[in-house]
């Protein structure tokens, strides 16, 4: 079920049945097997020269059932051919036969075949026991010619299902050319060329694998094997082979002899650690309210390849929806349908047999996950593309600096607590907040003062007035500092709340002292208890000037007289007062007005290191990966060589003009036959770029009213052109990073094959994003994709993604749903899961491309060939490619 995985074969073994060199002195077929076994190879090639001894492969195959032990036995017949290679030896060739074919079949077929020897008579000999006995001959003496061997095997049995025939290029026999030698190298090539399999050595794969080596040359797998004649030489060479040990995985090698086989342990399939789902169990009903149900099952996933395919309605996309459920904090970016598997576990190998189990939906795992409906998502949105791009190169999380923003919104509130004084009227309308009111105000009680003094009181009056206008300064003073006091106490608070924070932490070596507010409170109340003792001292003096009015025999009604000079002396102090609040805060609105101008300028900073951000992820992404080795860093230089990518700041003209017209009185602005709103707009705030935005909000008079150029401050002063709150809602809309942003933004633009993204197709910018998520996470955790041909470029499919996916599947697991067959077959999938559908039960059956029987059509290929189209043909194309007759289904 779980596919082609990795096993050990020896296809070149002896027997103590052996014919020649046999070495095995006396050992048992029962020592033999155990031997085997604990070697553990899985599939052995039983060979001996020319024909078998009686009932030999019978012998092994019955030992090994006796043991209990899961290991094929293929014949290997080996025969010395009449070509001598360039040392006059005779070079040695290897018929394998399907455990299909029993030894009495195989040496029937192999005696109607005579060698190139004859009896002293000159009569034919033939290769069997019996005429080799009849005869004389001698098996290490016996020549076959190779040509008639080959036609006489094609005659007699089908090619590529009952045989196949390998050749040995290297030690006594091997036909291996000298280069420099023409008619050997000669010799050579024609041998091969009938050959399927190469029995060689490690140093010999990469030569096999060159299609350079004669004109039309194909890669020919090459398997390492211990050509054992002794016990001692049981298991001490052997092959690892990515495929079931049967005859037709031994086809499916000679189909990709690069892929599926390995002459040393030291190979990245056993060294490169990756995690990968190894096992997924489902029951029950697959939504809460519906009828569609998972058959009760527990299905093993090959950590390379897993291709699921199945009819439409047959539940194969919802098998990784159902795993993608087990997942749900990462549910919101996804397109995945939300399926509540009544019950669903997902075991994850993490790559060193520690095994992890997701049986519910609060786990949490970072996989990449591409579901149906994603990329199209993605790709038909540019804006959207680019976020999702910044994620991938690891810097969508990059925001502006929090105590900058912090700070701007400070200023703001008091931007807006300085504008909000502009707004407060007298009953006729006037603003109290100028100085121009506030001194009609001192004028008119000086004026009032001047009518109550007479020569007679004048001193008097003016030393009461005195008097007031210092009792009026220190109960000022008192609520002034009464106040800052309460400030600090609550800020102390504050700063010791982050100061308990800090100390907590165990990093925290040295504690940090807390702030105390007492010596503030001590300071205060003693300056407030003075001007206390000075106020009541001043109210005495008050009392002593109303008795010398009494005294000086002054005829009026001292009481209502005194109270009026201290209204109007109160009047007079209330209006200094505020004329140097208003002072105060036109200081202060302006210093606020500077400071946001530049705080607001280190907006720019920010988008230009996004910028920057951006080109050195990207570049950084494009250089050789030291952790990485060459078939990995070649493998991502190969995804990213038709990718450019870039940060570009951008300035989004509609939008900000479409956010500024909710700030404004849009009745000063509106729509005429001459000229839009939004040309309105233009023509009065000027501001068409990134270099006027900024120009604008650092105080540049830039607003254009009448013709006159003013600052975005002063067009705050003029209400025709706000309502109510619109005076706040500009700044905050100018200033404020978070609306900001809306408009002014840092854009990850890129070309894909040279294209921008306005000119590539919905297919095109779906290949650049699935080729952006491999390039960016291409190793380690699994990667799932649901029917990537529906949104990527065919040529793209075939051209990249195929061999892509031949190669990553090395480094991580791939799981994929598809109806495309080039998907499957061509990417050589080690896994098949097919996914059928009996009456809502959703019941999924899986294994290798090579499982079953081909011949009478009960194998995983026929239902690939059944369930895809151009299935049959995609199989045909490729066995035709490596010389082996395919097998209609």
């Amino acid at each position: 079920m779980i596919g082609s995985v990795w096993n050990k074969w020896d296809l070149h073994i002896h027997t103590p049945l052996t014919h020649q060199a046999n070495e095995f002195s006396g050992l048992s077929i029962e020592d033999y097997v155990k031997k085997v076994s604990e070697c553990d190879l899985r599939l052995i090639g039983v060979t001996n020269y020319f024909y078998f001894a009686d009932e030999e492969l019978e012998i092994v195959r019955e030992e090994i059932r006796k043991q209990g032990k899961s290991i094929t036995v293929l014949g290997n017949l080996e025969f010395r051919i009449t070509q001598p290679n360039k040392d006059g030896e005779w070079i040695n060739i290897h018929c394998i036969f399907s455990e299909n074919m029993s030894t009495d079949k195989i040496n029937e077929v192999m005696s109607y075949l005579t060698v190139e020897n004859t009896t002293s008579d000159s009569r034919p000999i033939y290769l069997s026991k019996s005429s080799f006995s009849n005869s004389g001959l001698k098996v290490e003496a016996a020549t076959v010619n190779f040509n008639m061997l080959v036609e006489h095997l094609n005659k007699s049995l089908k090619f590529g299902v009952d045989y196949i025939i390998a050749a040995c290029p290297n030690g006594y026999g091997g036909f291996r050319p000298n280069m420099n030698v023409g008619r050997s190298l000669a010799i050579a090539f024609e041998i091969e060329k009938k050959c399927q399999v190469i029995l060689a050595r490690p140093e010999d794969r990469d030569f096999f694998l060159k299609e350079d080596r004669y004109d039309s040359a194909i890669q020919k797998p090459v398997f390492y094997a211990s050509d054992a004649h002794k016990f001692s030489d049981i298991g001490s060479k052997y092959s690892w082979v990515k495929s079931k040990p049967t005859f037709e995985g031994l086809r499916q090698v000679i189909i990709e002899p690069d892929q599926r086989v390995q002459q040393s342990d030291d190979f990245v399939d056993r060294t490169y650690i990756k995690p990968f789902f190894k096992s997924i169990s489902l029951e029950g009903k697959v939504f809460m309210d519906g009828q569609v149900s998972f058959v009760k099952q527990n299905i093993p996933l090959n950590p390379n390849l897993v291709a699921i395919i199945g009819g439409r309605g047959t539940g194969k996309s919802l098998f990784l929806d159902a795993m993608y459920s087990r997942f749900n904090s990462q549910a919101s970016k996804s397109k995945a349908r939300d399926v509540n598997p009544e019950s669903l576990c997902l075991d994850l190998d993490k790559g060193d047999g520690e095994v992890i189990s997701f049986n519910s939906t609060d786990h949490n795992y970072p996989y990449l996950h591409v579901s149906q409906g994603d990329v199209q998502y993605y790709s038909q949105k540019p804006e959207v593309l680019s976020d999702e791009i910044k994620e991938m190169l690891g810097i969508s999380g990059v925001e502006f600096d929090d105590v900058v923003r912090a700070h701007i919104a400070s200023l703001l509130d008091k931007h807006r607590h300085y504008i909000s004084k502009d707004v407060v009227f007298n009953t006729d309308v006037e603003s109290i907040d100028t100085d121009e009111y506030q001194d009609n105000i001192i004028v008119e009680n000086e004026r009032i003062l001047a009518t109550l003094t007479n020569p007679t009181n004048r001193d008097l009056i003016e030393k009461y007035q005195e008097n007031s206008k210092l009792i009026n300064e220190r109960s000022s003073y008192i609520d002034s500092a009464n106040s800052a006091l309460g400030v600090i106490v609550r800020l102390s608070s504050d700063m010791n709340e982050e100061v308990e924070i800090v100390n907590k932490s165990y990093l925290t070596e040295e504690k940090l002292p807390s702030i105390s507010s007492k010596v503030y409170q001590d300071i205060v109340r003693k300056n407030v208890d003075k001007c206390h003792e000075f106020i009541d001292a001043l109210r005495a003096d008050n009392q002593g000037i109303v008795a010398q009015f009494q005294s000086q025999g002054i005829n009026q009604d001292i009481s209502s007289l005194l109270n009026k000079v201290k209204e109007c002396q109160s009047a007079i102090d209330r209006a200094v007062r505020k004329k140097q609040e208003i002072a105060s805060d036109k200081q202060g609105h302006a210093r606020v007005l500077g400071l946001l101008s530049d705080e607001i300028g280190k907006y720019r900073d920010y988008l230009v290191n996004q910028k920057r951000l951006i080109d050195e992820a990207f570049n950084k992404l494009t250089e050789s990966n030291d952790e990485w080795n060459e078939e990995q860093n070649s493998l991502v230089g190969d995804i990213l060589k038709n990718i450019e990518i870039n940060g570009n700041i951008v300035f989004d003209m509609q939008a900000f003009y479409t956010g500024l017209e909710s700030c404004i009185n849009r009745g000063k602005f509106r729509s005429t036959n001459e000229r839009t709103t939004f040309e309105k707009l233009v023509s009065t705030f000027n501001v068409s770029s990134e270099e006027d935005f900024f120009s604008l909000v650092s105080g540049c008079e830039v607003i254009n009213i009448d013709g006159d150029l003013i600052s975005v401050s002063d067009f705050c002063n003029k209400q025709e052109y706000f309502n109510k709150s619109g005076r706040f809602e500009l700044f905050e809309y100018l200033y404020n990073p978070r609306s900001v942003k809306k408009y002014l933004y840092v854009n990850a633009d890129f070309k894909y094959m040279g294209k921008t993204v306005d000119k590539l197709s919905v297919g095109q910018r779906g290949t650049f994003y699935v080729c952006l998520k491999l390039a960016t996470d291409p190793f380690g955790s699994p990667f799932v994709f649901d029917q990537p041909e529906d949104d990527l470029d065919n040529e793209f499919i075939m051209s990249q993604l195929v061999p892509l996916f031949r190669v990553i599947k090395k480094y991580r697991q791939v799981i994929i749903v598809t109806h495309n067959a080039n998907l499957v077959i061509n990417t050589d999938a080690e896994q098949v899961v097919v996914a059928a559908n009996n009456n809502e039960e959703i019941k999924y059956s899986s294994g290798a491309v090579e499982d079953g029987c081909l011949t009478k059509g009960q194998s995983l290929r026929a239902s690939i060939c059944n369930v895809l189209e151009g299935g049959s043909y995609a199989f045909e194309k490729r066995e035709r490619k490596y010389g082996i007759k395919g097998i209609r289904i």
